[in-house]
């Protein structure tokens, strides 16, 4: 490889640290169209806010459910956690475009890679969303 694709992969890596995918394998329910997590690169101690775009089929009314949240430090695991998914979520959930956005803020003092998995799941244990968020602090 030489010298300036070494310099552009490490310029890419150092300014492009964020990604937001689909992680539901064509599984679930609402279609994932798009999702940012920004700033990019983020900045520990300020704001981030993640962002998804989703289309909801027809028919679709989500008046309750789950949401699941893993999360990893340097590939570390940590004891996922569920929450009731219209606390965080306005519900109900209903056919067309839906845009969520959340905000939250990464701690200070950590320098690595956090991926986030992000589940949400109907009452009867169906799939609704799922979204992978991976950033480097």
């Amino acid at each position: 490889m030489g010298f300036l694709s070494s310099v552009l992969i490490v310029i890419f890596n150092i300014t492009a640290s964020n990604s937001v995918t689909d992680c539901s394998a064509g599984k679930s329910v609402f279609q994932f169209v798009s999702g940012s997590l920004t700033p990019d690169p983020v900045v520990p101690g300020q704001n981030a806010a993640l962002t998804l775009n989703l289309v909801l089929p027809p028919g679709t009314n989500v008046d309750a459910g789950t949401a699941k949240y893993s999360l990893s430090f340097n590939g570390i695991p940590f004891t996922p956690t569920t929450e009731d998914l219209c606390s965080n979520v306005a519900c109900p959930l209903l056919e067309g475009p839906y845009t969520n956005t959340t905000n939250s803020v990464f701690p200070t003092g950590l320098s690595g890679k956090i991926v986030t998995k992000i589940e949400w799941l109907d009452e009867s244990g169906t799939q609704l969303l799922c979204t992978s968020v991976t950033t480097r602090i």
